[in-house]
């Protein structure tokens, strides 16, 4: 009977796993005759690597910087390495943290945050290290079979090396991968309809709280009301110019998306910070609705977390009551750069800062996102998402125009096509999860598999927390197949290999 990953359990959770951060030599630009080189950081455990012919897992990096606190994104991969005694590597996605290949708002730069690009740096990086542990599978050398490791746009990328590397990665492992998004074949109004489902699921009649609230304050107000009533002084720049329906949509954003951030860590139920936000409204709004809505943005959207939750999975544990303030401070939530705003790319939250700035080009190239709200299969105020929108934003920031199918037509991540040119992908969902609605949820092959949990959230079965006794059932379980199958893949593989 195969190992059981809970067996390994530390006694106490630990929130994350510092490493020593190294650097790897990668191009610029992989496309191009050019030479020039930057240095990309990147994390190793080579703590179970039993040696030449052994497994390596490889953690793809997203939309934020690793940092030294962070380390090791999965403590569910270090298990899993324990077991097949492999290596684990982790690189940081090009123009995240500190992996810049060039400086930043060089007018070029962010020409080269492609997913092509990043594909590349991984496979140059995986072969490196192949040859460094003596397992390239060439001039004598065992091979080290290659496991693709990611949580959300991670989870996309690990599919995809599978995809277009199956020379040199064996499998991959994607959870809450947004597969059907970047194909453009999600209703703009399935993601914050889950959410919505997901908060009156944790707490009966929240949606309903919200929706009152709303209409009892953003919807009905006046600029100089949202203003006094919420914000700090003074406004960013592009926001003092009198527009009220400006104003009110970059407000009404910032709430937004801070449910989606909540909504990505709703796990393990059931008291998270979904909950205790639902509480508060519940409470407190139906005797001052403009209270409420001042406490939840100063406790709940106070620290932008999009990237950080997307990429890494922090825990209910992550998003509390903050600190009560007088008044919001919505510059906080923009991104780096020139004619940053808060509404970008992705209506689920860009971030901020430089990693925000990096994200919000991304869905404003290649990997686009329709994400709307209409305020009847969902709590938010309605504003509805459109390709034109999406134009005039991105051509206004960054100069680019989308390319929505571009990857889908040029790699066959089609639902339909899939099965016809790549196998062993694993997909795995968490349907509390807003991406659940753009994800892989039903088998395509034999060998491309999808397993869902009922009580997951954002790749919960990937979350930077240890596996606990407060874990769900379902989300146990998923960890323990998901464990399993590897494994005997892995042996199918090697097997195949050495006969």
């Amino acid at each position: 009977m195969a190992k059981n990953l809970i067996a390994s359990l530390l006694p106490v959770a630990v929130i994350s796993i510092p490493s020593t951060p190294f650097n790897f030599t990668q191009r610029v630009d992989h496309f191009s005759l050019n030479q020039a080189t930057y240095q990309q950081r990147y994390y190793q455990n080579l703590t179970n690597f039993v040696g030449p012919g052994s497994p390596i897992i490889c953690i793809m990096g997203g939309e934020g910087a690793i940092p030294e606190t962070t380390g090791i994104f999965y403590p569910p991969m270090v298990l899993l390495a324990e077991r097949l005694g492999a290596a684990i590597i982790e690189p940081e996605h090009r123009f995240y943290g500190t992996s810049q290949p060039s400086p930043p708002f060089d007018t070029q730069r962010l020409q080269l945050l492609t997913a092509p690009q990043a594909l590349e740096d991984a496979i140059t990086f995986i072969q490196a290290k192949q040859v460094e542990l003596g397992c390239s599978g060439k001039n004598g050398q065992p091979r080290c079979p290659v496991v693709t490791v990611g949580g959300s746009y991670p989870a996309w990328l690990a599919a995809m090396m599978r995809l277009r590397y199956p020379a040199v990665v064996d499998i991959a492992y994607a959870a809450s991968a947004p597969m059907h998004f970047y194909a453009q074949t999600v209703d703009q109004y399935a993601y914050y309809r889950v959410i919505t489902e997901s908060a009156e699921r944790a707490s009966p009649g929240c949606p309903a709280a919200v929706r009152t609230m709303l209409a009892s304050t953003l919807a009905t107000a006046t600029k100089d009301e949202i203003v006094s009533k919420l914000l700090c002084l003074p406004l960013p720049e592009y926001l003092q110019n009198g527009d009220l329906e400006l104003l009110l949509n970059e407000v009404s954003m910032v709430f937004t998306y801070s449910w989606a951030n909540l909504n990505m860590a709703n796990y393990p139920p059931p008291n998270t910070g979904l909950f205790a936000a639902c509480q508060m409204i519940q409470s407190v709004s139906p005797l001052d609705p403009w209270s409420a809505l001042l406490n939840f943005l100063t406790s709940y959207a106070a620290v932008p977390l999009g990237s950080m939750l997307r990429t890494s999975g922090l825990s209910s544990n992550d998003i509390g009551v903050g600190a009560s303030a007088s008044c919001y401070n919505i510059s906080t939530q923009l991104p780096s750069g020139e004619n940053a705003t808060i509404s970008g790319g992705d209506w689920s939250g860009d971030g901020t800062g430089l990693d925000g700035s990096s994200w919000d080009f991304e869905t404003c190239t290649l990997l686009v996102e329709a994400i709307g709200m209409n305020n009847v299969s969902d709590m938010f105020l309605s504003r509805e998402w459109s390709y034109d929108w999406l134009n005039e934003h991105c051509m206004n920031r960054f100069g680019v125009v989308p390319q929505p199918r571009a990857l889908a037509d040029m790699w066959g991540f089609d639902d339909d096509v899939l099965p016809k040119i790549t196998s062993r992908i694993i997909f795995t969902s968490g349907l509390n999860d807003g991406w659940s609605a753009g994800g892989i949820t039903q088998n395509l092959s034999d060998t491309l598999l999808a397993f869902n949990m009922p009580n997951g959230a954002h790749h919960s079965d990937l979350s930077h927390l240890w596996p606990s006794s407060s874990d769900t059932p379902d989300v146990f379980s998923t960890r323990n197949i998901v464990a399993d199958l590897i494994d005997t893949w892995l042996r199918e593989i090697t097997s195949k290999e050495n006969s």
